[in-house]
């Protein structure tokens, strides 16, 4: 009897394990997907969730992932969420505010990378208001040219009914009501990838192309770069148009007031970041390891007590500099410091480090001062068009 129970033990033991495993399992694959390149160019929450100055590099609280729909489905334990997490060591950090975050960011200037890589396909089949077809339906038919690592399916602004609005409440007031656009864009792993896609789907011989079809609907497929590059031309085309009825509706009434027309909008108030800089608070510092350092590093290894520290770096640069609330005498020893290699960053010694004086102080403020101003400048434009289309 005894001996029976063990091996029961030991097989329901094993059986517990290879759920827990296969389980954590599904989720890194959701993790990756997640905090992975493709989905992040396209993501508002995840965007806005680990967004820093130029990059996607900060941490998400994992409790957060807990109310997401396909997490949600395996697990309801942060624990199994965080051994998820660590298990993709080559890709996920996991601090000890059990915070997630991605070891290598990605930068703001990457947002646009999928282009050369995506196709634009439409004419799916639509019903009820409702893709009539899935994802994997979709990925099924492109898997053959290569990996595909993302199917984003467009959606478009249902036109209103009357019912719409005598059925609209104060909560949804704000909220577009959105219907499918029939249409999705396919991005693959690799540049070869779409090439060989597109030599079958969109080739210059048109009595060479192969047909796709679902449900019975011929995709229209075309490079996703095409597809802007033509909706573009299209705007353009009708601004000029709308631009060319409006002149000649105004010649032909005569009602329109040419100083109305001349007037320009008021410039856009906005108020100026200014800061009382302080001589002697930055260190220049050159020869950084890029695979290595990140502002986090330059921090920890640099620490002034009652002194606030900036870090002012992009990843995989090699220069960057380090600014200081207030001067003190311990700026100039730090700087002599990185320099003799008895303080490393990220574990590495810098080429040279120095305190900035004089014009070259002055040039690295006005040029930071600048940058805050612009970003300003572009938030409250940014602002301004959102509050226009509203209107």
């Amino acid at each position: 009897l005894y001996v029976l129970f063990q091996v029961k033990f030991t097989l329901s033991t094993s059986r517990i394990m290879s759920e827990k495993g296969e389980k954590i399992s599904k989720i890194a694959e959701r993790l990756s997907f997640f905090f992975g390149d493709p989905n992040l160019r396209s993501d508002r929450f995840m965007q806005k969730a680990l967004e820093r100055e130029d990059d996607f590099g900060a941490s998400l609280d994992a409790t957060k992932l807990l109310n997401f729909h396909s997490i949600k489905q395996h697990t309801g334990d942060i624990e199994t969420v965080i051994d998820a997490a660590k298990s993709l060591t080559d890709f996920l950090v996991v601090n000890e505010k059990n915070e997630i975050s991605r070891k290598v960011p990605m930068k703001k200037s990457q947002l646009d990378d999928n282009i050369p890589l995506s196709l634009h396909v439409s004419n799916l089949p639509v019903e009820n208001q409702k893709y009539a077809v899935g994802v994997a339906d979709i990925k099924a038919l492109f898997e053959t040219y290569g990996n595909v690592t993302l199917i984003r399916l467009k959606w478009k602004p249902a036109a209103k009914t009357g019912d719409d609005e005598e059925h609209q409440d104060k909560d949804s007031k704000n909220r577009r009501k959105m219907e499918p656009a029939g249409a999705c864009v396919v991005e693959f792993e690799k540049p070869d990838e779409l090439d060989k896609a597109a030599v079958d789907l969109i080739p210059e011989d048109k009595n060479d192309k192969k047909t796709l079809t679902l449900k019975g609907e011929e995709l229209q497929i075309i490079k996703l770069s095409n597809y802007i590059d033509a909706r573009k031309m299209s705007k353009q085309k009708k601004h000029k148009k709308d631009k060319s009825d409006s002149n000649e509706s105004g010649t032909a009434t005569g009602n329109i007031n040419k100083d109305e027309k001349k007037r320009k909008e008021p410039p856009l108030a906005v108020e100026k970041f200014e800061i009382d800089w302080k001589p002697g608070c930055v260190i220049e510092l050159k020869g950084l390891d890029k695979e290595k350092c990140d502002r986090e590093s330059i921090k920890a290894a640099i620490e002034i007590e009652d002194n606030s520290i900036y870090a002012d770096y992009s990843r995989g640069q090699t220069n960057g500099a380090v600014r200081f609330s207030k001067p003190c005498v311990e700026i100039k020893d730090i700087a002599e410091k990185l320099n003799s290699g008895e303080i490393k960053i990220a574990e590495s010694k810098v080429e040279t480090a120095r305190v900035l004086e004089g014009e070259e102080e002055q040039t690295y403020w006005k040029t930071f001062i600048d940058f805050k101003n612009k970003k300003l400048q572009l938030r409250a434009e940014e602002a301004s068009k959102k509050n226009k289309r509203r209107r």
